[in-house]
């Protein structure tokens, strides 16, 4: 599997923590077998991972899930873009990715 089709299989599931919790596996083994692009396999997985830590046993509705599916799916197509590119423009990406989520996404 690459990360193109793990972003693919998070974008067509439901919004429960699930698909979360799939998608932050994917990138983490990613991670083992791309270790050029680790670092943005580990900033999605990282987010996923954080929402289903914090909301795995709560209960959510249904337009937050979406929110959350929402913000992961466009740092996927940012990922996404960053794999197609040149290096300094893929570290850039992930510069964005990241501080966008640390900065910007306080949810999970």
């Amino acid at each position: 599997m690459n990360f193109q089709e793990a972003a693919a299989r998070f974008e067509r599931s439901e919004s429960g923590t699930d698909a979360f919790k799939l998608l932050y596996k994917d990138a983490f083994e990613l991670m083992r077998s791309d270790m050029a692009n680790a670092g943005l396999y580990f900033v999605i997985g990282s987010a996923a991972q954080s929402y289903v830590r914090r909301y795995e046993d709560q209960g959510v509705s249904g337009e937050f899930a979406d929110y959350a599916k929402s913000v992961l799916h466009k740092f996927n197509t940012r990922i996404v873009e960053a794999l197609a590119a040149e290096p300094a423009t893929r570290l850039a990406i992930l510069g964005e990715v990241a501080a966008e989520y640390q900065l910007h996404v306080s949810e999970f």
